[in-house]
């Protein structure tokens, strides 16, 4: 059973800890002051502990209450945004769930372009780490992920977006690459690793031909992007999905090494809501695949 304050004492609250006043809240939201300060106490009483601290005419939010109120004003800010959206019929919106790094890798780069096609249907991406893909939120109406068999979601289609092709890339200020002319030759350089595929390098070099240990040097990221923006900054080799990198290494901040090396991974599906009368988000998936096709045939060309 989840157990939720009433709505009121969370506005008032909201409203006191921002303004840090109780006067103020009380003018925005159009109530007595003793309304405020009795729906702070309301909000005390539920969980057993003094939300604010007074110092003489101050009123100071508790440690604990500071925290729980960036969570409280993001919440209201969405209940608010949610709620104006449903008094706005011709208003449409659509909900993307994609891994960080390829939403940061390829699909936040692509999405103006939609935008300007069709200024009217909004797109929401959010983010949930590949280890809790249980967890994707059932609202989400488009989900792009690698494919694994939890993926599959009742009343969804299941279709190939993108290859993942992984391959090896650096900084082109790397001070180790004019030294890289073999694959052989990133064994002494700085390998950086990423902590959801610890064993990818040895993968790597056993594609390439090239024997190695069962350990190799270098650290370790959990976060993937973390482990692409320090390849960026110039603190080593890394792995990384072609098509996620294509526009770091299009604009000259990375460089692909020994692409003739590569490494097939699990491919992006795409999963979207069978539908045939949602215009909005036919118009969407029609597009996403569009983009994918012209980035793969990009990558054939090369």
């Amino acid at each position: 059973m989840r157990r939720l304050p009433p709505l009121n004492a969370l506005r008032s609250f909201e409203a006191a800890g921002r303004l840090n006043s109780l006067t103020l809240a009380a003018e925005e939201l159009n109530v007595t002051q003793s309304a405020i300060a009795q729906q702070i106490r309301v909000l005390e009483a539920f969980f057993g502990q003094k939300l604010f601290e007074r110092d003489g005419r101050s009123l100071r939010l508790t440690l604990r209450a500071q925290h729980y109120l960036v969570d409280v004003a993001s919440c209201i800010g969405r209940l608010t945004e949610a709620t104006e959206q449903m008094f706005e019929p011709d208003r449409h919106q659509i909900r993307v769930n994609a891994s960080a790094s390829f939403a940061h890798g390829w699909l936040l780069g692509q999405l103006a372009r939609f935008h300007a096609q069709h200024p009217d249907i909004e797109i929401h991406v959010v983010s949930t780490p590949d280890m809790q893909v249980e967890r994707i939120d059932e609202s989400c109406d488009v989900v792009i992920r690698r494919y694994t068999p939890e993926l599959r979601r009742r009343g969804f289609v299941s279709k190939p977006l993108l290859g993942n092709v992984v391959v090896a890339v650096c900084s082109p200020h790397l001070p180790a690459l004019p030294a890289m002319r073999t694959p052989s030759d990133l064994l002494a350089a700085p390998l950086l690793h990423y902590a959801g595929v610890p064993r990818a390098w040895q993968y790597w070099f056993q594609r390439a031909g090239v024997p190695t240990g069962e350990t190799l040097r270098g650290p370790f990221y959990d976060e993937f992007c973390l482990q692409v923006k320090a390849v960026v900054s110039g603190l080593g080799v890394g792995l990384a999905p072609r098509a996620v990198v294509q526009d770091e290494i299009a604009h000259g901040r990375l460089v692909a090494l020994f692409p003739e090396v590569k490494l097939e991974g699990p491919p992006f599906h795409c999963l979207y809501r069978e539908t045939t009368d949602n215009k909005p988000l036919n118009a969407f998936v029609e597009w996403l695949f569009t983009c994918a096709s012209d980035l793969h045939e990009s990558l054939q060309t090369e």
